[in-house]
């Protein structure tokens, strides 16, 4: 299939509701904002090993109390941390497969087994997509650019011929960068936005 242009999308803030920005205001009773929050995400180092698919969540649990502060077990905040990644929002996936058959469909995505395995088992998530690029499957995490060369190898696609959405700035400027056209996007309506604009959607 090569020789189609690729849209390439995150999934939580994009394609799926991933309310750990401000689910992480809250439990920090606003010590940290939700730019604090969201970096948080981004950069603590103890979350990066279970995102490559290098840990289960226990250290990175415990790391995460201990580095905010929190008057909780680890398992409690494993236990709000799962909660917060709360399914697709609704028609995204009917929005995916409006996109026209020309073009290919993939995934490319920081996540952790525990919220994987909800959005394939809960939601069927994996359906409209040809292939899912996953950090702890693949061992790789944006918005480092080996994540975004495993995709490029792997679908034997130019890099000039990836159209990429990400909610995260960092992972935006790292597929500019590498030579994707990339945008940050917000929410499905902003996303639906871009993709009508792109003129990608079936009628």
């Amino acid at each position: 299939m090569s020789g189609h242009k690729v849209l390439l999308f995150d999934a939580g803030g994009v394609l799926v509701d991933w309310d750990g920005t401000q689910g992480l205001v809250e439990l920090t009773e606003g010590r940290l904002d939700r730019e604090q929050a969201r970096r948080f995400w981004m950069e603590f180092e103890p979350l990066k090993p279970f995102e490559k698919g290098h840990a289960d969540g226990t250290e990175f649990a415990q790391a995460a109390v201990m580095e905010l502060d929190l008057n909780m077990s680890s398992e409690a905040f494993l236990a709000a941390f799962n909660s917060w990644m709360r399914g697709p929002y609704p028609g995204s996936l009917e929005l995916v497969e409006r996109i026209k058959p020309e073009y290919r469909r993939a995934v490319l995505s920081n996540s952790n087994p525990i919220h994987w395995r909800r959005l394939i088992d809960d939601y069927g998530w994996e359906k409209p997509f040809e292939t899912l690029f996953v950090s702890h499957e693949i061992g790789q995490r944006k918005p480092e650019p080996e994540a975004y060369h495993v995709v490029i190898e792997s679908m034997k696609q130019s890099v000039g011929e990836f159209i990429f959405f990400d909610d995260n700035p960092e992972c935006v400027e790292a597929a500019q960068m590498l030579g994707m056209q990339a945008y940050q996007v917000q929410g499905l309506d902003k996303l639906s936005a871009i993709l009508t604009e792109l003129d990608v959607l079936l009628p």
